[in-house]
């Protein structure tokens, strides 16, 4: 379920273009020092845009650029911004990676994705000594995705909710378990996600004959659910006290997220 959480670079001015690769980059280098070299093709947006949110809740900022060499890109001397949350999040992406890659493996019997869970397995215990409550809570909710996909649960709202527990903790790093405002945000944005991906992916399950809580919907509903559920999360969002770069969340938030579901149909409606 990455890959939604995105900015829409063409709304975005030069400075937040600049910042947001920035973060991006700085998240990048954060995996390959933390977790090894192989570990930075987990390298996501999404955990690009919780480190925004996370930083932007101090008044003061505490990023901090620097040039360095890319290995991807070598002929320039590329700039990456690291802050208090960049290892977190470092830590946090390599766990979901991790799930992920191993769900491909269950559901489709991929083996690169089990060559790179394996790969990727090896930095999670470690992981989840550093972060037991976070990692608990993606146990759980997984163990409850599998249950409602194993029973074939008819109400979407069920699993939506399991995942959207997921993030919620995960928005919730130590210091910041009390801020009800942000595990709600994190609650509603990984609501907002699942049922993004459910109705994306909707006519690939079918065929593949997988599990979809959303064949269960109406089709005609499926736009007018999704954006109920971002409007809670947006919601939830403007109760949070940020000090910087809310219009580049914005952005993420308001058009981003929707990119992957407007290419989707608009493949429908191709002849």
């Amino acid at each position: 379920m990455f890959g939604y959480v995105i900015a829409n670079l063409e709304k975005l001015n030069e400075a937040q273009r600049q910042r947001y690769q920035q973060v991006y980059c700085g998240l990048c280098r954060a995996l390959g020092q933390r977790h090894g070299a192989l570990c930075r093709l987990t390298l996501t947006y999404d955990m690009t845009f919780l480190i925004l949110v996370l930083s932007a809740l101090k008044e003061e900022d505490d990023m901090h650029t620097q040039a360095y060499r890319c290995p991807v890109h070598p002929m320039k001397k590329r700039e990456s911004a690291i802050g208090a949350w960049t290892e977190y999040a470092a830590d946090v992406n390599v766990v979901l990676a991790y799930y992920q890659k191993m769900d491909d493996w269950v559901d489709e019997r991929k083996i690169t994705a089990l060559t790179q869970a394996k790969i990727i397995g090896t930095q999670v215990e470690t992981v989840c000594a550093r972060l037991p409550r976070q990692c608990a809570s993606v146990s759980r909710g997984l163990e409850a995705l599998s249950m409602f996909e194993k029973e074939g649960e008819p109400n979407p709202d069920l699993p939506a909710a399991a995942f959207g527990s997921i993030l919620g903790e995960v928005f919730t790093p130590e210091g910041q378990e009390e801020n009800t405002d942000l595990y709600a945000f994190g609650d509603k944005l990984g609501r907002f996600i699942y049922l993004m991906d459910a109705v994306v992916d909707l006519k690939k399950d079918i065929q593949q004959e997988k599990y979809n809580p959303m064949v269960f919907v109406d089709s005609t509903r499926h736009e007018a659910i999704l954006q109920v559920l971002m409007a809670d999360c947006v919601e939830a969002f403007s109760r949070l006290t940020l000090y910087r770069d809310k219009e580049l969340m914005e952005n993420i938030l308001y058009s981003g997220v929707w990119a992957r579901y407007l290419a989707a149909r608009k493949g429908d409606k191709k002849p």
